[in-house]
């Protein structure tokens, strides 16, 4: 499994499409800060965007990605009064899903709206990585072609309404984020740090799928050195500039991450899961464990758990 596979599977994805929203100017939404990140697909039309200080005009063929956390507005344009999403699903009783109506009688603008779901995954690098924003453009570029593609597929999903059309529709929001995100790292400057980055380095690359095929393994900065092809220094010296933190460091950080999925487990004792990271002795795991989580194994476990416990 690929690096970034493993991390979108380790943090369980899953998508859900809020609509398609037709939309005719003037017209306007306000999103207040929730824990959900949200995309925009814009398929006819355009509109402007402000979130994080930032103003965005959207375009036909544009994707937005917006993390949690991140409050916004959707305009036809500035200055248009801005609405609560109650407001403008009221014609549906306020449920997500299907085709939305909302606005005056203007120029048309289509929408398809969403937002992906994560797992608690506090130590996994692909979300600490996202940035705050990723807007790919339209431009008719390869890349833009498959996301124009998907796009069509969820349109199609959203015009039948045939039954199970919305998990249809929420698998390729997967894939179009999957999309987003190779298409935005295709378009970040070389020389620019990031783990989304470092998983297209030659270099880099290879260590980090090894590190994240085999955790277990004894590793050393050395041994990582010989997978990634360049001496000791070179290589420490690149992923520190690159991922932040040093190459055992981040082992240790992905250790941790995959523990606690484990530990999830029903069947999964703290010896196994210390076992199958690497650690000698439980002593070693726990402690580790409790540098990185905030709480030992047993009581992380037992919170995990307590869902389907009851």
């Amino acid at each position: 499994m690929d690096v970034l596979t493993e991390a979108l599977r380790s943090v369980q994805l899953r998508s859900q499409i809020y609509g398609r929203l037709e939309l005719k100017a003037p017209w306007g939404m306000r999103i207040d800060a929730h824990d959900v990140t949200t995309f925009y697909a814009l398929s006819r039309g355009g509109c402007v965007l402000d979130a994080g200080g930032r103003r965005l005009t959207l375009a036909p063929g544009d994707v937005v990605f917006l993390r949690a956390g991140l409050a916004h507005t959707l305009r036809d344009r500035p200055g248009s009064r801005a609405v609560s999403p109650e407001v403008v699903y009221a014609q549906r009783g306020g449920r997500c899903g299907g085709i939305v109506h909302y606005g005056g009688d203007g120029a048309p603008t289509t929408i398809v709206a969403g937002g992906l779901h994560f797992a608690d995954a506090r130590l996994n690098p692909l979300l600490a990585s996202l940035p705050e924003l990723i807007h790919v453009q339209g431009d008719g570029g390869v890349a833009t072609r498959w996301l124009e593609s998907t796009l069509q597929f969820v349109a199609a999903e959203m015009d039948a309404e045939l039954p199970g059309y919305e998990l249809v529709a929420g698998r390729l929001a997967d894939v179009l984020f999957v999309q987003a995100l190779r298409t935005h790292v295709a378009g970040v400057t070389c020389g620019q740090p990031g783990w989304l980055r470092a998983l297209w380095d030659p270099t880099l690359g290879a260590a980090l799928q090894r590190m994240h095929e085999r955790p277990a393994d004894p590793w050393t900065v050395e041994a990582l050195a010989r997978v990634a092809g360049v001496s000791r220094s070179a290589f420490a010296a690149r992923f520190k500039g690159a991922l932040g933190v040093a190459p055992l460091e981040y082992l240790t950080r992905w250790r941790m991450h995959r523990a606690a999925e484990l530990l999830a487990d029903e069947a999964a004792s703290t010896a196994s899961v210390a076992s199958s990271m690497g650690y000698a002795t439980d002593g070693a795991f726990v402690k580790a464990f409790k540098r990185h989580m905030g709480e030992t194994p047993g009581a992380y476990r037992r919170k995990a758990r307590a869902p389907s416990d009851r």
